[in-house]
């Protein structure tokens, strides 16, 4: 690409070379140096037929005497052809000038936002916070400062575990990873006395212990609040009797079997969408806060289903212009009354189910069993289902502080 433009910008010819000898020529122009492109055979004139720079055709000349050889420029490539061709134009040439310098001085500013891994956040939501931060659409790109975003992001939004800010061209990459809801999340106090406890009734699948004295075991039921991994350690004294008490904060992982139930109900009679066949596309052209229609007007649809598509003038990979084409398709529609059968209804109802279940796989929690049964009248349709899933149960609780009675001391002299 960038040899291309350099090219053009320099000027090349198109020849068809002919002769006693023109293998020698081309020989020569390699050992020279001479740069010659898209060589092939032209078997009419019986030479061959190349490309070659303007700096390059003016160094062959003596080439061409020293192998008898003569060329014929069959077409005039580049820039400097062009404003020779038309430099009795001047307004033209102003023109060509004026955008140039208009693109140079859009390529200063942010054109283009995108953003990556959203999920509970909204790219909404992230593109109206950098309207706050005053660096939204039209902003020079020397304002921009990505790690500062990056860590105003993770400031101001809990959610955002790690993100990367990257400014290409005219472009603004926002990529974002989301971290776990803070329910699913233990964290790990630095110091003090802290107990791992149940965070809801459950049987004990199994239990690690990095630090701390264990007070469950697998297979156990356990309610919500029980004690599973103690801040307590015990001292034991010679006599094998507890003399003192070391706290710390526990370490460890428990994962409980857990039930979760759902229910859904889902009407059988509903308003059915009906396309009329009626469809239309407008176009609108857009460039800063001036928007020209294209075309003839909408027409009025009592109610039709419209997509906008955005298309925004690109000349690089990553250089965007402020030039918006917004493509508008309509299609119009009624509703109907209608039921579901039994067969749509249940189908329904179990995807419901299913999206339910893919919830726990997207997190990684294993489902050991599920039940689901459907039930079918003449009005509803109705799923209950339950899971026993293995989740983590294990949350930090300040450890209860025990204090020992003090030994009495004895009245006999030590001997």
């Amino acid at each position: 690409m960038l040899l291309s433009v350099l090219k053009f910008l320099q000027g090349f010819l198109q020849v068809t070379l002919t002769g006693s000898s023109p293998e020698r020529f081309l020989n020569l122009c390699i050992r020279r140096n001479i740069l010659i492109w898209n060589l092939c055979p032209n078997k009419e004139a019986g030479g061959f037929d190349f490309c070659i720079s303007l700096k390059g055709f003016r160094a062959s000349k003596e080439l061409l005497k020293k192998t008898h050889t003569s060329v014929k420029i069959r077409k005039k490539c580049g820039l400097p052809f062009f404003l020779h061709r038309y430099r009795a134009r001047k307004l033209f040439a102003a023109g060509i000038l004026l955008c140039i310098l208009l693109l140079w001085n859009c390529s200063k500013y942010v054109w283009k936002i995108e953003v990556n891994g959203t999920a509970e956040l909204s790219q909404d939501m992230v593109l109206t916070w950098l309207e706050q931060k005053e660096t939204s659409f039209g902003t020079p790109k020397t304002k921009v400062d990505c790690a500062a975003i990056e860590a105003a992001l993770r400031s101001d939004f809990d959610v955002i575990a790690w993100t990367s800010v990257k400014l290409e061209g005219t472009k603004l990459t926002i990529d974002i990873q989301e971290s776990l809801p803070e329910d699913e999340v233990q964290t790990l106090p630095s110091e003090g006395a802290w107990d791992i406890v149940a965070a809801e009734d459950a049987v004990v699948a199994s239990i690690y212990t990095r630090q701390g004295t264990p007070q469950a075991e697998k297979g156990s039921v356990v309610s919500k609040g029980a004690v599973l991994i103690s801040g307590r350690l015990d001292i034991m004294d010679d006599n094998g009797e507890v003399a003192n008490y070391r706290y710390v904060v526990s370490d460890g992982d428990v994962t409980g079997t857990v039930t979760r139930t759902y229910q859904s109900s889902l009407a059988r009679d509903y308003r059915k969408k009906v396309y009329t066949g009626e469809e239309d596309t407008s176009y609108t052209l857009q460039t800063g806060k001036i928007r020209i229609p294209l075309g003839k007007e909408k027409k009025n649809y009592s109610a039709c289903e419209t997509v906008v598509k955005d298309h925004q003038l690109q000349l690089l990979p990553n250089l965007y212009l402020p030039v918006h084409l917004y493509v508008t398709d309509r299609k119009a529609y009624v509703y109907r009354s209608a039921t579901y059968t039994k067969a749509e209804a249940e189908a329904l109802a179990k995807e419901d189910w299913n999206a339910f279940l893919e919830k726990f796989e997207q997190k990684g929690i294993p489902i050991i069993v599920k039940n689901v049964k459907i039930e079918t009248d003449e009005k509803n349709c109705v799923i209950r289902g339950s899971i026993q899933a293995e989740v983590p149960i294990g949350r930090y609780a300040p450890t209860e502080r025990i204090t020992l009675p003090e030994q009495p001391q004895s009245d006999e002299p030590a001997e």
